[in-house]
């Protein structure tokens, strides 16, 4: 049986070496179909399918409030999370994360500098959950409480956890780190690493490092809620039941509303439609790589009848046919297998070491079994059913009909003919449903990159600068420490301008958003005012943002406590406090929720300005803020800077800049803005370029299907050509001929393609920005782009028909 075996394969090997380009096509069309698709396959599984590393994650919910706007989140504080942990009847237990996104903390490492994205939690964080430690212990309750005073942390001995991914990357995976004592130079707190997180654990997104929050259940530092339903409790229950009780506690924000959400679709954030859309594409892909296979397999089994009949009539039994065909087979699938799978793992690699911001769960990514055998089992099945049935029932006919077949035969050639031919036509109506998203998703990323963002972010660079907390406790000391490093800052060759900032950009609508009572309000009318989000910077703010004042003027050096208290509005955030009227000249003063919680107290502010709207806080849409000067406020580390050179030629003189301003003042994480736009492009980047990737193979593949059933019709009907030209056809008549076929089968596949896209166009509707997914001109150019390209591809069969021999052609057979 083994010799057989062997011989079968040998003679199989042969047959392909007899047919190169074949084999070769075949095999890349294999490789790219299945390559692709586990590799995508294997993505959807880590992210979206397998389940989280805790326990009942479908009983755990995500909490928070909002005032007016429901998409902008306005939290309590984990003060007010205490009295719905000790008052709840629908939660088992409750924990608080603060609110704002995971933020780049430095540390020190044994005189090695590390940058580790922090997320602070309440210190029963992980025993809500029930997560499992990868290596050491996880924080919890009782054990890693922080004290009622910051300063009692020196002594409560700070903790952390790693994540899985940051213990990879940052730390070498070294088992040793639990013990290690990490140096915060901005509070010279050291904390010590008790565990490492298991991976796939990503909450909140982009977390490195969690540490129990400060002041744990008696502050108003702002929380969501993340809660462990308790038994028969749903989810809407625990919202109402969240919001009465935040509302009770906290009467003077006057929340409107609350979200919960599960903690499942937290995690994965709005990465779920993206990863949904492209997995099918992918699938869609697959199956055109198949279909195309397939074509070729058919096309092959066409010129076999003779070989097969010839073989029987030698003596080969039906057995011996079928097992030879079935090796053939099974040769062309492996190969292409194997590649593919070199392919998927060159992929997901890829995707790991380049890690798109907001894809969670990447140190979970890694190549499986299940995407491995959804793969196997469809191409596997398609190349049996392509390439083995056709040459069995061509062996089960009789024998002396091949013999007799040529050219000149009708009902079998017509038949196989229109089978090849509709093959060709779905390949081309699935390629116009991806080319037709991946155009949609292009011009959508092209509208979000080259909008007016309101702001000039060429040579526009952030620094976070870190200095001794225990050394500038005071608001004054600080604001001291901040003109200092202005005046160093802006002394450095290369430094056009510079503003002190608290608020970094792309943070979000919801972070640092305050409520403000007008002038002439009374209590009621104040309370029914919404929530601005806030900047406090310096009077070069304007100019290092490129930000245009349309009325008034812009704050100076002299606008600060000594002086009158002062504000700027945005175009969008004058029309939200003062709908219809002229901003210049109104008063307000921070409401009683955010009074004194930023310089300025109870005082009234005046408007001394109007500013152009900008898309600093999100890049889709501008946000409403109102502007104060950080000398009549506060500040935290962060200045921006305008230069006529690149960052990384200023990053010394900078270094040495804070040094100046305080031996101890150390640049931590300098980022361009060009960096910083990175991390909320990156999913549409990603969509796009994936989406672009697959439509691109897909084209290549109904190309490459159209080109191999023109050629095998100009072949099969070479007779009828040469009859054609010797009867005078001239060679332009055939060639349009030819190309008319061609352009009939691209188009009723693109009309189909068409067809569909546009009634399964809602999907794509949550990825696009000002772009319809009816888009004519993405929808109509993938279509153009497909009958130019089938053209092409059809091009070289009909110039080769112009060029048969009448004379030749008639004594063929």
């Amino acid at each position: 049986m083994m010799d057989r075996l062997r011989h079968d394969l040998r003679f199989a090997i042969r047959g392909f070496r007899r047919t190169p380009g074949f084999f070769a096509t075949a095999v890349v069309i294999l490789a790219l179909g299945i390559g692709m698709s586990v590799a995508m396959f294997t993505v959807f599984r880590a992210v979206l399918v397998r389940r989280l590393p805790v326990v009942d994650q479908d009983r755990i919910a995500v909490m928070w409030t909002y005032v007016n706007d429901p998409n902008v989140d306005v939290a309590a504080g984990t003060d007010a999370l205490s009295v719905v942990r000790r008052e709840t009847r629908t939660m088992r237990d409750i924990a608080g994360v603060a609110h704002w996104p995971a933020s780049a903390a430095p540390f020190v490492d044994n005189e090695r500098p590390v940058s580790l994205n922090r997320g602070m939690v309440t210190a029963n964080f992980f025993d809500v959950l029930g997560v499992r430690p990868a290596l050491g212990r996880l924080l919890h309750a009782g054990i890693d409480e922080i004290g009622a005073t910051r300063a009692s942390a020196v002594s409560a001995a700070p903790t952390m956890v790693l994540s899985y991914r940051a213990w990879k990357e940052k730390f070498g995976a070294d088992s040793s780190v639990i013990g290690r004592r990490l140096l915060e130079p901005l509070s010279r707190l050291t904390f010590t690493v008790v565990g490492v997180a298991p991976p796939g654990f990503d909450y909140p997104a982009g977390a490195e490092y969690w540490q129990p929050m400060w002041l744990e259940w008696n502050s108003d530092i702002s929380a969501f809620a993340v809660a462990r339903l308790a038994p028969g409790a749903t989810l809407n229950a625990a919202r109402d039941e969240y919001l009465a009780i935040e509302n009770r506690v906290k009467p003077e924000f006057h929340f409107k509303g609350a979200h919960a959400a599960t903690f499942t679709d937290t995690v994965l954030g709005n990465v779920s439609p993206v990863l949904r859309i492209l997995t099918v594409a992918v699938g869609l892909l697959l199956l055109i790589a198949c279909l195309n296979v397939g074509n070729l397999l058919l096309l092959r089994a066409s010129g076999r009848a003779r070989e097969i009949a010839v073989r029987r009539a030698l003596g080969a039994g039906y057995g011996d046919i079928v097992r030879q065909l079935l090796i053939e087979a099974l040769s062309l699938a492996v190969a292409g297998g194997v590649l593919g799978f070199a392919l998927a793992a060159t992929l997901l690699r890829a995707l790991v070491v380049f890690k798109p911001a907001n894809l969670p769960r990447l140190d979970d990514v890694q190549l499986s079994g299940t995407p491995v055998l959804v793969a196997i089992a469809i191409t596997s099945v398609s190349v049996l059913a392509f390439g083995l049935l056709p040459a069995l029932f061509a062996a089960r006919t009789n024998l002396a009909s091949p013999m007799r077949f040529d050219s000149r035969s009708g009902s079998e050639t017509r038949r196989r003919r229109a089978v090849r031919q509709i093959l060709v036509a779905s390949q081309v109506a699935l390629a116009t449903i991806m080319l037709g998203a991946a155009a949609l998703l292009a011009r959508s990323l092209s509208r979000l990159e080259n909008q007016d963002s309101g702001y000039d972010a060429e040579h526009l660079s952030v620094l976070t600068y870190t200095w001794n907390e225990t050394k500038f406790k005071t608001l004054p000391s600080m604001l001291g420490l901040a003109q200092r490093l202005v005046k160093e800052t802006s002394a450095i060759h290369g430094v056009v301008a510079v503003t002190p900032l608290v608020v970094p950009p792309l943070i979000g609508d919801a972070i640092w958003q305050v409520r403000f009572d007008e002038e002439g309000q009374s209590p009621s009318e104040a309370k029914s005012n919404p929530a601005v989000p806030a900047e406090m910077c310096g009077s070069g703010f304007f100019r290092t943002f490129g930000v245009p004042l349309i009325r008034g003027r812009a704050f100076t050096d002299g606008d600060d406590t000594t002086s009158a208290l002062v504000a700027i509005v945005s175009e969008s955030a004058a029309r939200r406090l003062w709908p219809g009227e002229d901003p210049m000249g109104k008063r307000f003063r921070f409401g009683s929720a955010t009074r004194d919680a930023i310089g300025g107290g109870s005082d009234w502010r005046t408007v001394i300005g109007v500013a152009k709207d900008t898309h600093l806080r999100t890049v889709r849409d501008a946000s409403p803020i109102v502007y104060f000067p950080y000398l009549q406020g506060y500040w935290q580390g962060t200045i921006a800077i305008r230069t006529n050179v690149p960052l990384t030629a200023l990053v010394p003189a900078l270094r040495r800049a804070g040094h100046e301003a305080d031996p101890q003042t150390e640049l931590f994480n300098p980022q361009t803005m060009d960096q910083l736009l990175a991390v909320p492009l990156s999913q549409p980047r990603l969509g796009a370029l994936l989406m672009s990737s697959f439509g691109l193979v897909a084209l290549l593949l109904a190309a490459i299907g159209l080109y191999g059933v023109m050629a095998a019709l100009v072949r099969e009907q070479t007779r009828e050509i040469g009859i054609r030209i010797a009867l005078g056809a001239s060679g332009s008549r055939v060639r349009v001929d030819v190309l008319r076929r061609a352009v009939i089968v691209t188009g009723s596949g693109a009309i189909a393609g068409l067809a569909v896209a546009l009634a399964t166009s809602r999907v794509l509707n949550s990825l696009l920005f000002q772009v319809s997914p009816t888009d004519p001109l993405a929808l109509g150019g993938a279509c153009v782009v497909l009958l130019i390209v089938g053209a092409l591809a059809a091009y070289v069969p009909a110039r080769r028909a112009t060029r048969i021999d009448p004379v030749q052609a008639l004594r063929a057979d």
